[in-house]
């Protein structure tokens, strides 16, 4: 079976200094994968490079992004999207200014999404009731949590064929956390596939069916969930040291 997303060769490199080492990927149809590292091993760079979005002062992006055995490298940002290849950058992005519906509302479905659901504000409510009885509130009077909820709902709007989803831990309450990854593990049961990159190990291995741990751009080690959970560079990862 075609892997939901394929990515070969993935290197970044800022000026002198490369922060993604030619990383191989993938994340199978239906699947959850998850991303682990310590501060500064490359998570962000590399899920922003698969994303088409890579910030800086002209970074070189290098390898092959291949969703559902298509080609997006090459691909602007925008256009990976409205393939299916959607990111939930780290930091939440949503409007202060504007209500939970609002921002919900600013996603429309792509007008071509054979094979992908596109969810619907309702749906989305039954998803997150917080943001059902906040929906009227606006962006800056949310908890980091319903913020957190709020652009994976948009992003859910888009109909992705693969979630890429950075750091949503950050600002969240561990109990929360493992609530919205619940939440995206049913929604992978019924067909959506997530790459999910966390510093917090304890919080991916509890829900992804396969682990890849960055070293200083590099993946030290990769397999699936249950197998990597007894790996010691798992600990120093947890404690952001990184192994000498």
């Amino acid at each position: 079976m075609t892997p939901a997303l394929q990515a070969t060769g993935i290197s970044v490199r800022y000026g002198g200094h490369v922060a993604v080492d030619r990383v191989d990927i993938t994340v199978p149809d239906r699947g959850m994968v998850g991303v682990v590292g310590a501060n500064g091993a490359g998570k962000s760079s590399l899920v922003n490079a698969l994303a088409g979005w890579s910030p800086g002062d002209r970074p070189t992006v290098r390898g092959s992004v291949q969703l559902g055995g298509k080609r997006m490298d090459g691909l602007a940002p925008h256009r990976r999207a409205r393939r299916g290849l959607v990111l939930v950058p780290q930091g939440k992005a949503i409007f202060a200014d504007l209500t939970v519906a609002e921002n919900l509302a600013l996603m429309r479905p792509p007008l071509r999404k054979a094979g992908r659901h596109a969810f619907s504000m309702d749906e989305i409510f039954a998803l997150f009731p917080r943001l059902a009885n906040r929906r009227n509130h606006k962006g800056g009077m949310l908890t980091g949590s319903e913020r957190q909820m709020v652009a994976v709902g948009r992003a859910l709007r888009a109909a992705p064929r693969v979630l890429l989803l950075d750091e949503p831990s950050a600002g969240q309450t561990p109990h929360l956390l493992h609530e919205l990854l619940a939440t995206l593990r049913r929604l992978i049961d019924a067909g959506l596939s997530v790459l999910l990159v966390e510093q917090s190990v304890r919080s991916a291995l509890e829900l992804v069916d396969a682990l890849y741990l960055l070293e200083r751009g590099k993946v030290a080690a990769h397999g699936p969930a249950g197998t990597m959970r007894d790996d010691p560079r798992l600990v120093e990862a947890s404690l952001g040291r990184v192994p000498s």
